[in-house]
């Protein structure tokens, strides 16, 4: 922890001389005094472009931006999103600062490092720029569709108005990104990065993430009808992956970024654990979406093994809340529009875990004081405390040294990811494999993950969940599976897939538009039509001013290219 402290405060005083883009016009003017890129360090540009992976990932620590796997959080009820329909959930000014990650920083750093990396010989360094570039620019695909590439910062020159390119151009870049890492990484470099802050230089496990993200890439386009993409190439390039074996299929090959737990100069927690711990960040909007604290607490027979270490409860009940804290606790019967099978307003207790106090989906009204009611983020990912019943108030700045201090980390590609992604090629596709192996080895990676994480605090406690417990658990949603059709197959997968997703929206919003599953998520909270779901997000609004060739969507409602499912497929 402390040397990826030292690290991001190297970078961060650093990065203040050496560049200065801070606009998303992507006008970059060299500075004369400014270090110039042949002065620069090649392992200085690697770390930097590492911390932006996970900046655009998870958001930025102290800061009201949030990353892209928040945007993807909200729409599906892993967190809540305000609304009240989709069309206002955001403002084209949210997405400012993840562009500007992207475009002025990011993707300035991969094209200034990528000479320089080259000409030195240092084949692992390029290949991991490769890597990351490729995965920032998929999810830029995926959330917003078209967006500017070929002619952005387009050999280190600015370009004022690059134009947009489709998101299937974008798409089969990527790939071709992909393939080029894994010869890169084949190749004899004359060093490996001082400080690789994901696997401190092991080409084996880069190439693992680059396969792991080709199969991401051709699961995610199997409903594609764009020039080469569709069921049956995704079909071909994921039973070659699988017969490669070179996919992460093991927790010690988890793609995850680590934070730390310095407070300051910089903060380097995870920056969830700082919104919901410390205060300063945008802690008052943080509510997890009830539908996603139900479907752990009381979907099966007990609670999932994971719930505890996910999140922290600061009530054991509300009979002391004040009514006006959350008003539709007074309501004598539920409305008529309300589906009477979700929760409505407060988590119920139904397998005796009680306490669990978020907001439902699309809930516009006013912040309430409740922030001593309210369900915080836990342990796994964020680092904060474990749920041990003790029911203490701990949000606020306070609480800064709760739990694991803000030692999270940023869960990107996880190994039960893979198995979950294959699960659904399998059912979808019949890829090699067997999707119903395939689910419960995702399940239990996913629990394991999460309890070694954990161990340090819930180790030795009675609410360490068993081994036994763990089995009965598996068991029981495996007899759901087998006593189910294929659309009940797919949504157990997909349910379980966003259960181990917690903190990582990016895949739970892809998959949902894909698949249209879960189809049981919780109705907007809204007497009124919410709109069309939120198929893609608006543009960034100062990209949008600045640049002639991006045209403003008339709504967010517009499908990206992969999404082929018709009007209405999800809401």
């Amino acid at each position: 922890m402390k040397k990826i402290s030292n690290i991001l405060s190297l970078i961060i005083a650093a990065l203040t001389v050496l560049l200065g883009c801070e606009t998303t016009s992507l006008d970059v003017v060299e500075s004369p005094n400014a270090l110039n890129p042949s002065q620069a360090s090649v392992d200085f540009f690697l770390n930097q472009i590492q911390l932006m992976t996970a900046q655009i990932h998870s958001g930025e620590e102290g800061r009201a931006e949030n990353g892209l796997s928040q945007f993807g959080m909200e729409p599906v009820r892993m967190q809540h999103g305000f609304g009240p329909t989709y069309r206002e959930s955001y403002d084209p000014s949210d997405f400012d600062r993840v562009w500007d990650n992207v475009y002025a920083r990011a993707l300035i750093d991969i094209r200034t490092m990528n000479p320089l990396a080259e000409e030195a010989g240092q084949y692992t360094h390029l290949a991991i720029g490769q890597i990351l570039e490729a995965y920032i620019m998929m999810s830029m695909v995926d959330f917003f569709g078209d967006v500017p590439y070929s002619e952005a910062v387009s050999g280190g020159e600015g370009i004022l108005n690059p134009t947009v390119d489709s998101g299937a151009s974008i798409y089969q870049a990527a790939d071709q990104l992909l393939v080029d890492a894994i010869a890169n990484l084949n190749k004899d470099e004359t060093s490996l990065p001082s400080n690789d802050l994901f696997y401190d230089g092991n080409e084996s496990q880069w190439k693992k993430v680059a396969n792991t993200m080709r199969l991401k890439l051709y699961l995610q386009t199997r409903l594609a009808s764009a020039d080469g993409f569709g069921a049956s190439v995704s079909t071909s390039r994921i039973n070659e992956l699988i017969s490669g074996n070179q996919l992460i299929l093991d927790p010690s090959d988890d793609f995850l970024f680590q934070w730390g737990t310095n407070n300051a100069s910089p903060d380097s927690r995870h920056p969830y654990f700082d919104a919901n711990y410390d205060g300063a960040g945008p802690s008052s909007d943080f509510y997890t979406c009830n539908y996603y604290m139900d479907l752990m607490a009381n979907q099966y027979s007990d609670p999932d093994p994971r719930i505890r270490y996910y999140f922290y409860r600061q009530q054991s009940d509300y009979s002391g809340a004040d009514v006006v804290t959350k008003e539709c606790v007074t309501e004598i019967s539920l409305p008529a529009w309300w589906d009477p099978s979700q929760p409505y307003c407060l988590v119920p207790a139904t397998n005796g875990l009680s306490g669990y106090w978020g907001r439902n989906h699309l809930d516009d009204d006013g912040i309430p004081p409740d922030d001593a009611f309210r369900t915080l983020h836990g342990t796994y990912p964020v680092g904060g405390p474990f749920d041990d019943d003790s029911f203490r108030n701990v949000s606020g700045s306070g609480a800064i040294n709760e739990g694991l201090v803000g030692a999270g980390i940023s869960p990107i590609l996880m190994s039960s990811y893979t198995y979950f992604m294959l699960a659904e090629a399998a059912l979808t596709l019949n890829t090699t494999g067997n999707a119903r192996d395939y689910l419960e080895t995702g399940i239990r990676q996913s629990i394991g993950t999460v309890v070694d994480f954990g161990a340090s605090l819930a180790s030795g406690t009675e609410y360490e969940p068993t081994s036994t417990a763990i089995d009965d658990h598996v068991a029981e949603i495996l007899a759901n599976y087998d006593a189910g059709d294929d659309t009940d197959k797919l949504r157990i997968i997909v349910e379980q897939y966003f259960i181990a997703l917690w903190c990582n929206g990016i895949e739970a919003y892809n998959t949902y538009r894909r698949t249209g599953q879960p189809d049981n998520l919780t109705p907007a909270f809204t007497t009124n039509d919410p709109g069309p779901f939120l198929r893609s997000m608006w543009y960034s609004q100062t990209a949008a001013d600045s640049n002639t060739n991006i045209t403003q969507k008339s709504a967010p409602s517009t499908p990206v290219f992969w999404d082929t499912n018709p009007d209405g497929f999800v809401d």
